[in-house]
């Protein structure tokens, strides 16, 4: 009775790894965040500047290796686990992964983490990216604030999913105002995925390698019926850039704003 309660809490917990599998594809910033009440740009600007300069980044990061640890725990029914992953990645959408180590839950491991695992794979297709990607066909934006953390500027913007998707995100993302990289996503999906989840809270942060912005954080909150309060935490580590090109300056509708850096390698 004890392992079927553990797989039902397992099935429960993998609806909200889903999501995190389609949201890796599009850094919590440290320090006290001052919000400004104008911002240098509009949010189409903005949008424009993010858009260009994802796709320019995409084109030139090549490939890379990483250490992904996954760790899950479900506190009410006592149940964790946890599973370390060399992964690489090879542009345009092929990722391979090798497992180092795993331990705890083999009900958690097998129904959450290797599902997570699973769907992460399916994201990296072209359509899937194609539908979720952080761009005006999936999405409308409106920037809501620009803040100032140490020496670093962000855009705040709001995000509205333009259809009721599961994998599609409703919330609010930073976008550097140098690079236009976005470095925090935070907010929960448009639609839950099942009956059984009530509410999932997701905060997905960033960090710069090199000139890209790549996964460094990713932690997600649900609350299941009957099973309670459910975390899932991905931290990624031992970033090596494998194959990277120049980045090239994207042409856009208006100029870039005085001050405007982009970096080549």
């Amino acid at each position: 009775m004890k392992a079927e309660m553990e797989v039902r809490t397992a099935n429960r917990i993998s609806s909200c790894g889903a999501i995190l599998a389609v949201l890796l594809l599009n850094f919590r910033s440290t320090g006290v965040a001052t919000v400004t009440s104008s911002a240098p740009l509009t949010t189409a600007q903005v949008v424009e500047r993010m858009v260009a300069m994802n796709r320019a980044r995409a084109e030139a990061l090549r490939g890379y290796t990483a250490t992904c640890v996954y760790h899950v725990e479900n506190a009410d029914h006592d149940r964790s686990a946890d599973l370390v992953v060399k992964i690489a990645y090879l542009s345009p959408n092929r990722k391979e992964s090798t497992i180092i180590s795993w331990s705890g839950s083999s009900a958690l491991r097998n129904y959450v983490l290797n599902r997570l695992r699973e769907g992460e794979l399916e994201a990296m297709q072209e359509e899937n990216r194609r539908r979720t990607d952080m761009n005006p066909e999936n999405y409308d934006f409106t920037l809501v604030g620009y803040e100032r953390t140490g020496p670093n500027n962000f855009y705040v913007m709001e995000v509205v999913p333009k259809i009721k998707n599961k994998f599609l995100f409703r919330g609010r993302i930073w976008v550097d105002a140098q690079d236009f990289g976005i470095t925090r996503m935070e907010g929960a999906p448009a639609k839950n995925p099942s009956w059984w989840t009530t509410h999932i809270e997701v905060d997905h942060s960033y960090c710069k390698v090199g000139d890209f912005w790549l996964p460094s954080r990713i932690e997600s909150v649900a609350q299941v019926r009957l099973f309670g309060r459910s975390v899932l935490t991905i931290i990624y580590k031992d970033y090596k850039l494998i194959e990277a090109h120049p980045i090239e300056t994207p042409t856009l509708a208006s100029a870039l704003p005085l001050g405007t850096r982009v970096t080549k390698n």
